[in-house]
């Protein structure tokens, strides 16, 4: 049972008044509704006319307020149990991009849909994927994304594309303003107004813009005519898969992957007091949930989505962390799709208006990346894996010619900085991990030395192998409380020997003796070479008093037998 900090009004489970739940609601509706910037900067790519870019902008609300509801569901097999929203995500940016490029908003749709199939897929094979994804690659991937979305939104707040024509400097100046003052409320404020820096940039670079006389007129009488109430008009979806564009939403689907897991932990961590580690449970069920919320998305004819962290860190600032917040939100968003004027609003905004925003947000992608993969010691391997993988990335982009002679086979796989960054750290972290693993054998009849020596080794060993003294004290705890039971029920009939091995995911403690392996009244242990999960983990529960490794793995081969226990770091 979680533990409520002090500084939250409402937990994860309360349920605030319908008075407070409503308003609560609409900030968040706010902050959800600015990320729309991203269908129109898509569309702006792809030539597609306002009146569709406003009928999706219209429809990608309703799929976000109901995957905003999956969410926060706490009971079934989908949904993490906390208030953690998705928004329309910079991790899809680029693939779309290139997708409306490819074949309009058909082709954005159906990758789209291919896309969240990737995670709830990444869902199911979240622990075993973990070796392939450590800390350093997981933040360079968001290293990646974030530079990929920031040369996306520096060519729009620049105004790259109307260099030389004479309304340029005005909308330079538009777009230097919005990124100052989103920058400036970032910075210099604090709680609600920091949160909503990209909001008050936005809405006063808005001002400006309308000022100066560079909002398009083809966007302004497209919201006077605009009805006040309609239901959206869906004659524009369809589904059109590239093949060609499957690397880049794979990918794409990765690193939403990742950042669902932090987005959910972080959820985890503000919600506990006595928060200790993930819990893999919900961190699954909340990946199921933004996939199927990414696959709804597209079905409605709109880009990816993804969970977010400010959503988690809005609500902690407003005080209120609860669930129940989800249901007032997914309903007004829902319903403010069926307000055409609202959808119009957006297409008003001036390309460097929208690109000064995203320039933000891929300036903390970037830094965030940093972070993460700085968060333990780089060693040879992973200096390798970032350091080459980065400059593969980065000459895709310099050297665009030489990639463009590739193979189509082969041009799949390379044909974005992601893509070519990504698979070739992949690539070099499996090469890497040959070697990898640091054993060390403890042998002993009395336990108590063998176990000091356990522990003294691995503290030795605690920077070197990222450990910190709660792993250390978990593993000790849980294997003298098995060796104490072996001996105490006369199952070993020889020295005990211990291994411990570690491979930068998990700290792994191997038990052999001699013996008989536990079993219960008609679970017997056969003469032959088997696999006695059931046995031992009926019986161990009667004895291991709250104390549990990650993963137990336990054989038997005539009177050899083998317990190994997974502590991950």
């Amino acid at each position: 049972m979680a533990t409520k900090p002090a500084d939250l009004i409402y937990g994860v489970d309360d349920m605030p008044p319908i008075g407070r739940l409503i308003p609560l609601g609409f900030q968040f509706v706010i902050y959800i509704s600015v990320t729309l910037v991203y269908i129109v900067l898509i569309s702006e790519y792809g030539n597609v006319p306002p009146e569709v870019t406003a009928n999706s902008i219209s429809m990608a609300m309703i799929a976000i307020g109901i995957a905003t509801i999956l969410q926060s569901l706490w009971k079934g097999p989908v949904g993490s149990g906390y208030f953690a929203s998705p928004v329309y995500s910079a991790v899809y940016l680029a693939p779309c991009v290139r997708a409306v490029k490819a074949g309009g908003l058909p082709a954005v749709a159906a990758m789209t849909i291919f896309a969240g199939a990737v995670e709830i897929a990444m869902s199911i094979f979240i622990k075993r994927l973990k070796p392939v994804f450590p800390p350093a690659v997981a933040g360079f991937i968001v290293l990646v994304i974030g530079i990929e979305l920031g040369l996306v939104a520096l060519d729009n707040m620049l105004y790259i594309r109307g260099y030389g024509r004479p309304e340029y400097m005005q909308h330079l100046i538009v777009g230097m303003i919005t990124l100052w003052i989103i920058m400036g409320f970032s910075i210099w404020f604090k709680g609600i107004l920091r949160l909503l820096c990209s909001l008050i940039g936005i809405s006063a670079a808005f001002v400006v813009a309308l000022f100066l006389g560079i909002v398009p007129e083809s966007s302004i009488e497209l919201f006077k005519n605009s009805a006040v109430f309609a239901l959206p008009d869906t004659s524009f979806i369809s589904y059109d898969f590239e093949f060609s564009l499957v690397p880049a939403f794979f990918l794409a689907a990765i690193a939403a992957s990742l950042r669902t897991i932090g987005v959910v932990t972080t959820a985890e961590k503000i919600n506990d007091a006595d928060w200790k580690k993930p819990d893999y449970g919900p961190i699954r069920k909340g990946m199921l949930a933004d996939g199927l919320g990414c696959m709804l998305g597209g079905i409605m004819g709109a880009p990816g989505m993804n969970a977010t962290p400010g959503i988690v860190g809005l609500s902690q600032a407003a005080g209120s962390t609860s669930r129940y917040m989800a249901f007032p939100t997914g309903i007004i968003l829902i319903v403010l799709a069926f307000f055409p004027k609202i959808s119009a609003l957006f297409l008003m905004l001036p390309l460097p208006v929208v690109g000064a925003s995203l320039v933000v947000s891929g300036a903390f992608m970037i830094a965030g990346g940093i972070e993460i993969m700085t968060s333990r010691n780089l060693d040879s391997r992973m200096t390798y894996v970032i350091g080459v993988s980065l400059l593969l990335g980065i000459g895709r982009k310099v050297y665009h010619g030489f990639f463009d002679r590739f193979p189509e086979w082969l041009r799949l796989m390379t044909d974005t900085t992601l893509s070519i960054a990504l698979i070739s750290s992949i690539i070099l972290v499996l090469i890497f991990r040959l070697g990898i693993r640091k054993t060390e054998v403890f042998v002993g009849g009395d336990m108590a030395p063998t176990l000091d020596s356990l522990v003294r080794f691995l503290k030795a060993n605690e920077k070197k192998w990222r450990l910190d003294d709660e792993v250390i004290q978990h593993a000790r705890t849980t294997v003298e409380e098995i060796v104490n039971h072996l001996n105490e029920a006369g199952l070993a009939s020889g020295p005990i020997r211990l291994e411990a091995s570690y491979d930068e995911v998990f700290l792994e403690i191997t038990i052999d003796y001699k013996g008989t392996l536990l079993a219960l009244p008609g679970v017997g242990v056969h003469k032959r070479h088997l696999l006695e999960e059931d046995a031992f983990v009926h019986g161990i529960k009667g004895f291991l008093t709250g104390v549990y490794p990650d993963k137990i793995e336990t054989s038997s081969r005539k009177d050899d037998v083998k317990i190994r226990l997974f502590f991950s770091v």
